[in-house]
């Protein structure tokens, strides 16, 4: 898992360039990065019993940034992870507790503000943002259905088995403090550490986790 700390010390891993050959000009140009995230473990208690333990995870994103000023911009990132957990969960039928272990698939998607604090080439900043997490249980919400089409292929018709599973869409909620690094004048790296939060669920008013980002950018 990325530590907190190596997190900025990659930042390091690069030969630099002296600032003097970057250009300070972030302002009016796009830029396009992908992302590596790590996020923390967390638990969850909720009622009768219930409860729920998330597996930390990496995970990973595409982020796509316009610089309105060298100090701020507006980013919208779209992030996937599919950590392991297992749930406790109530039988109505029963009034019994049963345990499931599996992995969930978690596609984030978030508009963020992000202000630098200094123009030049190596700055921190503050970041915060809105958007929705979609969670995808990978647990069946009830039989399945039955397709049936002709494979030329094979020769002959195929029928397979589909499954819908339990999934929610939420709101959620990023707030992030970082350090960027202009490599160059076309390409950045950045390291933050962050939370996400999102809207209630059945095991607490809302959920919140810690984000471990390390990115890189090209701007045009």
């Amino acid at each position: 898992m990325i530590t907190r700390s190596g997190l900025f010390l990659a930042l390091a891993a690069f030969s630099t360039p002296t600032f003097a050959q970057i250009a300070d000009d972030r302002a009016g140009r796009w830029e396009f990065g992908v992302n590596l995230l790590d996020t923390s473990s967390e638990s969850f208690t909720g009622p009768e019993n219930t409860s729920l333990d998330i597996d930390g995870e990496l995970g990973i994103g595409l982020s796509a940034a316009y610089n309105f000023t060298n100090r701020l911009a507006v980013q919208f990132d779209l992030d996937y992870l599919s950590p392991k957990y297992s749930a406790d969960f109530l039988i109505e039928d029963t009034n019994e507790i049963e345990t499931i272990r599996t992995s969930m698939d978690v596609l984030n998607f978030h508009v963020k503000g992000t202000f630098y604090f200094l123009e030049g080439p190596l700055t921190p900043y503050v970041q915060a943002g809105m958007g929705w997490t979609n969670v995808d249980s990978n647990v069946a919400d009830g039989p399945p259905t039955t397709g049936c089409w002709w494979d030329w292929w094979w020769g002959g018709y195929v029928c397979r088995n589909f499954w819908s599973t339990y999934s929610d869409t939420r709101s959620s909620y990023t707030a992030a403090v970082g350090l960027r690094w202009d490599y160059s004048r076309d390409m950045s790296f950045k390291a933050e550490y962050g939370v996400l939060e999102t809207e209630g669920s059945g095991f607490s008013e809302d959920v919140s986790i810690d984000t471990f980002r390390i990115a890189a950018s090209w701007a045009f």
